[in-house]
């Protein structure tokens, strides 16, 4: 067993996340955080399924986990590699739900039954080559960052030997693939890669389309089913051209967007026409979008969505707002009222739009300066509105209060000042000591303490886990 780790961040770097211009390590520790709260969720799960639904962890369960930890011991980068694919933090949420309810076995089977399944590409990203039985509910088999595989003949499970699953008298050969080969096998939907080079120094970008995956439909909108050539051909070119407005207009915060945008899931367009466009608590690192041809459109929505992704995993490590708050509040962008949390994290997300309609109506002239204008002041009156409400609310944390009081100064710099309250609390911590947090059966240590002492907590990444963590080598919606 190894020891607990603390994640701290510098006061800077908090600063940064507030403004929406996060530090390189500002990014290190959502990631780390978020590997943390994935260990500690996959951890839950087993010890849940071990004392609940004793006939899986006894058939398959158990021979999953294990897999699982020696594909850690094998090799700790690939398999953070497997437990950060978007949608497997999807898949841990619905099972650790289905255990805490009153019918676990019932509830979790399915979702249980493709443990194997990130077991198995765990292990085969590790370099190991496994041999286990493999279930596949509804003949479906889960590969994580592989793909999903369609088994044939209704089968119900398949065997993996080495890299080569096995099932109905066919063989299917997961590692090695050639890319063309494995985008025509209709029995898998492979992962394919949208890509944009490195150019004039703004770095390179490279996501998933992720069109295949089982548990992507957790966006809050209808998912389009697998996309043809010609369709990833026109999404490839969707992607590139907006990244080259994102690389025009905020440069600053590229590096930001291609480290936490990670995955693309393509949304069916709403009937009303106008575009529509997520990011799920669950699944850090994806964007769902309906698709535009408008790369300023789809460039604005990599701006925001990317900063609803780190806020969402800052907001995993340390309580911005008492978690036991139940008032709700209006703001500009949505209909309905909205929790305090929403409203705070609705918020940071439309302040990362403001910079960027600043410097595009500085580049137009004419009737499109005006448009660009109008969204500019259209955004900065709500998000001033919204940061009002924010100052004076009482569910904040001294961290929430200080979070806020950055997200003002940065619209004031913008050109939208909010009205100081003589409440706002000045100054702030040297460094931020943060606490992975879970739910359910996770850890629950966390302390909360003043503005001026920071949040106290332990990011708890191994915790039984064994072997060699990724801090051994690398330093510290709404």
């Amino acid at each position: 067993m190894t020891a607990p780790a603390a994640l701290r961040m510098t006061a800077e770097d908090f600063a940064s996340l507030a403004a929406c211009r996060p530090s390189p390590a500002a990014l290190r520790v959502l990631r780390d955080g978020q590997v943390s709260r994935r260990l500690l969720t996959l951890k839950s799960v087993a010890d849940a399924a071990r004392a609940a639904v004793p006939e899986f962890w006894d058939t398959h369960g158990a021979a999953a986990w294990d897999l699982c930890l020696l594909a850690r011991r094998a090799d700790v980068r690939a398999f953070e590699g497997v437990l950060l694919h978007p949608h497997v933090g999807v898949w841990l949420g619905r099972c650790l739900r289905a255990l805490d309810g009153p019918h676990p076995a019932a509830a979790a089977s399915v979702d249980l039954a493709r443990m194997g399944g990130l077991a198995a590409a765990a292990a085969l990203r590790a370099g190991l080559r496994p041999e286990l039985v493999l279930p596949a509910p509804g003949s479906l088999l889960w590969l994580p960052t592989f793909g999903d595989v369609r088994l044939s003949e209704g089968a119900e499970a398949a065997g993996l030997r080495g890299d080569v699953l096995e099932w109905g008298g066919r063989s299917w050969v997961i590692v090695g693939r050639r890319e063309e080969a494995a985008a025509q096998d209709t029995a898998c939907d492979t992962p394919r890669r949208l890509t944009v080079p490195s150019r004039a120094g703004a770095p390179a970008l490279s996501v998933v389309l992720e069109d295949g995956d089982l548990y992507r439909d957790a966006h809050g909108h209808p998912v389009l089913p697998r996309q043809t050539a010609g369709q990833l051909r026109v999404w490839q070119m969707s992607v590139a051209a907006a990244w080259d407005v994102v690389t025009r207009m905020v440069p600053e915060r590229t590096a930001a967007c291609a480290a936490l945008w990670t995955a693309l899931v393509p949304l069916r367009p709403p009937r009303t026409g106008q575009g529509a466009s997520s990011s799920a608590r669950e699944a850090y690192g994806a964007i769902a979008a309906s698709f535009t041809a408008d790369p300023v459109r789809l460039a604005e929505t990599v701006v925001h969505e990317s900063a609803h992704i780190a806020f969402g995993a800052l907001a995993d490590l340390t309580d911005l707002v008492d978690p036991d708050d139940r008032t709700l509040q209006k703001v500009g962008w949505r209909d309905d009222a909205r929790p305090v949390g929403s409203v705070l994290t609705g918020t940071h997300a439309h302040l990362a739009l403001l910079e960027f309609w600043r410097r595009r109506r500085r580049e137009l002239t004419g009737g499109q300066a005006r448009v660009a204008s109008a969204r500019l002041h259209h955004y900065g009156r709500q998000v001033a509105d919204a940061l009002r409400i924010l100052q004076a609310h009482p569910a904040l944390t001294p961290m929430g209060a200080r979070f806020v009081e950055i997200m003002a100064d940065e619209a004031e710099r913008c050109g939208f000042p909010v009205r100081r309250l003589s409440s706002a609390r000045p100054g702030g911590p040297s460094h931020v000591r943060v606490a992975s947090r879970g739910t359910q059966h996770l850890t629950r240590r966390h302390t909360a303490t003043s503005a001026a002492q920071g949040v106290a907590g332990l990011a708890c990444r191994t915790g039984g886990w064994g072997g060699k963590t990724a801090d051994d080598t690398t330093p510290g919606a709404g």
